[in-house]
């Protein structure tokens, strides 16, 4: 049985936030307030670097880039990547193994595509958004700039950096459940050095039987302003996060098992036995420096290390009959992760012959080495299907051998070259990347399937965009991508003999500044062929054959910003066609796994008056294969969600009642088995509070 929050205590978070909405309802004397703080809270995000490493109008962009701002965040009571990421159409979740964020970008998976402040941050953990500032998604190819990667795109988590005008926040966040979440963003700031210090510390409770959540994160930062000319920020990171290892619920007849959303299959004690806990520490230096008024040097260094123990349980097999059962298995999985990652750019603004060139040049270097070691058990335990009655598993034994270790170590050597170029109506934006990549792995098993591979592949980029009004803009775009074994884990014996796989994508659209600038859209057409796709040899289990094929092709369409003075929206709508081309392991012709056909959110918020302001946001998400064989599938879902919001000089509260007509739906699958589908969370009463000092 779940604890949920008392009916006293949902009354007293009730008048907790209407208060002051009640108070001030009938105070229309202070446009001056309501107009600040709507402009404070804009959904529109005009400049980004993400796609192109310097910061540029985003309807100049040839690509497309979605922005999830800390306005929009704050909003929606946002805590982790999946909620953030849920305002983003043409993606579909997955569970990650009840281990990591993970989703899939126009049909392709992006389990390894994730990056902060434009780093690589490929440990596989879940993430905390209390020291983000926003969320950029890339859509399609990002090689040129970021190297090895997936077709359907990245993510880049943009940090908080010290101001001049310093945060001086403190806040809490609670829902029925038993989320129990505190946060902190405080600073100082003087003539030549700024300080910036967040943190969350988090015990909570979920929906899920025997859910729960301990995270503590603390982020420091310092900037320093060394000369008129240079300027130099230190950042460090901590992240612990210890939570149950849970899957969700297995697939049967083709669809979800049909039990309760609760309905948890592993051991029944789950805290100690069945969990995943992960570190991650990181420590970043970012030197400036103006070589002249349009010449900028910039370095950066980064060091992170990451360490995980997985303890958790498998679906074994299922067995139908008069009493269907579940019979599982457990393993404990050990990865650490450490690396460290050099980029050094030069960017240069000329003119010459009456073109305007916005070039940068970069060098990135890195080094990365992975561990991994698994133990496993089969046959621990046999469940009713329909009503599992668990029983506590113990600890996973650690004293026989592994089944799995090794060490891969991931060198990298990278140059790359992009050029905008600037001249009446047009921009041109060319690029090029040059990755030379080691992969080495040593496997210590008796098996001793050691490899090592080296490749040197070019990443070119072309976008045209064309100024139609100085508001209208039309582009286009081809880019290539590529992916090697790198970071998958994942090796047969001739691994070492198979070159990357190879990404080409094609992208038209129109990007438009509206409503007097103060909000922006995008409509995108696009294609995306993915050849030389790992697929399993017919004739020898053992090997991977470079035969497989894909291709995705959709229209999106998104919006963002103010339609008017006191609303604000963020709306998007997403097509997707997607399918397996050519494959050895009989997925010819099946739909890629968690891609949806149809997406489409759309969140609006209106001033009441009195520093008040009403939310309403709704999602669709059509029907997805849990996995590429298309044997289960996850039926389509619309959830909306309400809120009440208070923004004061002093105080904040949100109030929020999510999934409003209590639907039942499973917001993520595995994307590689048809066992692992999570369902998504009922109607929640969540409230929080945020005080200004």
């Amino acid at each position: 049985m779940k604890t949920r929050l008392h009916p006293l205590a949902q009354a007293i978070a009730l008048g907790f936030t209407l208060f002051p909405c009640v108070v001030h309802a009938e105070d229309t004397a202070l446009p001056e307030v309501h107009v600040t703080a709507q402009a404070n809270g804009s959904y529109a995000e005009p400049v980004s670097s993400t796609a192109t490493r310097i910061p540029l109008e985003l309807k100049d962009v040839p690509q497309t880039v979605n922005v999830i701002n800390q306005a929009l965040l704050h909003d929606q009571n946002a805590t982790s990547m999946q909620d953030a990421l849920s305002n983003v159409v043409g993606i579909g979740q997955s569970v990650g193994d009840g281990q990591r964020d993970q989703i899939t970008i126009r049909g392709f998976t992006a389990i390894n595509d994730q990056f902060i402040d434009g780093v690589r941050d490929d440990a596989l953990y879940f993430r905390d958004l209390s020291n983000i500032e926003r969320v950029e998604v890339l859509k399609g190819p990002g090689s040129v700039l970021y190297g090895r990667g997936s077709a359907g795109g990245l993510i880049n988590r943009i940090t908080k950096k010290p101001t001049a005008t310093p945060e001086q926040t403190v806040g809490v966040q609670l829902d029925e459940f038993g989320q129990k979440r505190a946060e902190v963003d405080v600073g100082a700031a003087g003539k030549a050095a700024q300080l910036r210090l967040t943190g969350a510390y988090e015990r909570s409770e979920g929906f899920r039987n025997q859910s729960f959540l301990d995270r503590e994160a603390i982020a420091p930062s310092l900037a320093l302003q060394l000369t008129d000319r240079t300027r130099l920020l230190v950042q460090a990171d901590y992240l612990h996060d210890r939570r149950l290892a849970d899957q969700g619920v297995p697939g049967y007849h083709g669809w979800p098992v049909d039990v309760p959303i609760e309905t948890y299959y592993g051991s029944a004690d789950g805290r100690d036995d069945t969990f995943i806990d992960s570190k991650v520490t990181s420590q970043t230096a970012t030197l400036e420096h103006d070589i002249a008024a349009e010449t900028h040097f910039k370095q950066l260094v980064r060091h992170y290390q990451y360490d995980l123990s997985r303890n958790y349980t498998n679906i074994q097999k299922i067995t139908d009959g008069a009493t269907p059962t579940v019979t599982i298995s457990q393993s404990k999985r050990l990865r650490a992760d450490n690396g460290w990652f050099s980029q050094s750019e030069l960017s240069h603004a000329f003119d010459t012959g009456g073109l305007r060139h916005d070039l940068l040049t970069g060098i990135e270097l890195s080094q990365q080495t992975k561990t991994e070691r698994l133990w496993s058990k089969s046959n621990v335990a046999t469940y009713n299907l329909f009503n599992p009655q668990l029983k506590v598993l113990g600890p996973m034994s650690t004293t026989g051998k592994p089944s799995n270790d090794n060490v891969t170590d991931i060198d990298v050597s990278a140059a790359y070259l992009q050029d905008l170029i600037s001249v009446g109506h047009w921009k041109i934006l060319a690029g090029v990347r040059f990755d030379h990549i080691r992969q080495k792995r040593d496997d210590l098993t008796a098996a001793n399937l050691d490899l090592e591979r080296t490749d040197n592949v070019w990443s070119p980029r072309l976008g045209v965009t064309y100024e139609v009004t100085p508001a209208v803009s039309l582009y286009g775009s081809i880019s290539r991508s590529f992916q090697p074994l790198a970071d998958s884990y994942t090796f047969r014996s001739n691994s070492d003999e198979l070159k990357p796989e190879q990404t080409t994508a094609y992208e038209f659209g129109t990007k438009a500044d509206l409503f007097d600038g103060r909000a922006s859209a995008t409509l995108a057409v696009f294609q995306i062929d993915k050849k030389d796709m790992l697929t399993g040899d017919p004739t020898d289990a053992t090997r991977y054959i470079p035969v497989g094929r894909q291709q995705s092709r959709g229209v999106e369409m998104s919006l963002a910003g103010q339609l008017r003075q006191g609303l604000e929206a963020s709306i998007g709508y997403a097509y997707l066609d997607a399918i397996i081309k050519e494959a050895s392991d009989g997925l010819a012709g099946k739909r890629p796994s968690l891609t949806p056909r149809h997406t489409a959110n759309a969140w609006l918020k209106q001033a009441l008056g009195g520093n008040c302001y009403a939310t309403a946001g709704v999602r669709y998400v059509g029907e997805r294969y849990a996995s590429a064989g298309n044997a289960v599938r996850l039926p389509g879902y619309t959830v909306g969600d309400i809120g009440l919001i208070y923004q004061g000089k002093k105080f904040d509260a949100n109030l929020m009642l999510k999934n409003v007509a209590n639907v039942k739906y499973y917001v993520a699958g595995h994307s590689g088995a048809d066992d692992y589908n999570m369902p998504g969370a009922p109607r929640t009463v969540s409230v929080s509070g945020r005080w200004h000092f």
